[in-house]
Parts: C-alpha cells; structure tokens; sequence
C-alpha cells in the first residue's frame, strides 16, 4: 500500500527546466503573445506602443511547470500536443512552437504583424 501511494504521489510530478530554450507564439483574440522559457523561468513578449513607434517588449512572468501533458505559468495553462492555450477558463487561443529563439523572434517579428494594417 505505500509503494502504491508512493507511486501515485510521483506519477503527477511537475518539472521546470525541461523546455528551457524553446518557445511558443499564441494568437488569442487576433493578439499575437510569445512565450519563451528559459533558466525555469517564463518571459512574456508583446508588441506595445512605444514614444515613436511599436516595440517588442519582453516580461519575466514567473517560474513555469510542465508535466507530460501541459505548460503552466501562473494562471496559463498550454496544451502540449495541440497547443492550445487558456488562462483563466475564457481565454483561449492557438499557439505554435519553436524550437529555439531565433526562430521564436522571426515569427513575432513587428514588421511581419503589422505589415496588414490599414492605419
């Protein structure tokens, strides 16, 4: 009987550090929010208005927690085999995953996400 509650106890086990260097960009709402993980830790980049023109700002947003099937940072939780985001239970959206920063920066870039715009 212990054995089982031990292995009851473990089977759940959340990690941090496993994704570290890799990302995902997630269109919630028709907003685009990049998420990259490093040293454990979760950091938030948006685009924001800035003095003169738009800037990529980055957040550090906490630790975050991964176990076989989801990311939790806080309040987020992101699907790891479809990739669907929700934070809170309204929030939702659809994210893609990069494998290393450069690739994450390429696809948040400011001037591919507004080159649309009509003002």
């Amino acid at each position: 009987m212990r054995i089982l509650f031990i292995l009851l106890l473990t089977a759940k086990t959340v990690y941090s550090g496993e994704i570290d260097g890799k990302g995902v960009v997630c269109l919630i709402y028709g907003n685009t929010i990049g998420y990259f993980f490093e040293d454990s830790r979760a950091f938030e980049y948006t685009v924001s208005g800035g003095d003169k023109k738009l800037e990529l700002t980055k957040k550090d947003i906490g630790k975050y927690y991964t176990n076989e099937n989801y990311i939790y940072i806080n309040e987020i939780k992101i699907d790891r085999k479809n990739l669907k985001f929700q934070k809170y239970s309204s929030f939702r959206g659809q994210c893609e995953a990069f494998k290393n920063f450069e690739l994450f920066k390429k696809r948040i870039n400011i001037d591919t996400l507004i080159q649309n715009n009509k003002i």
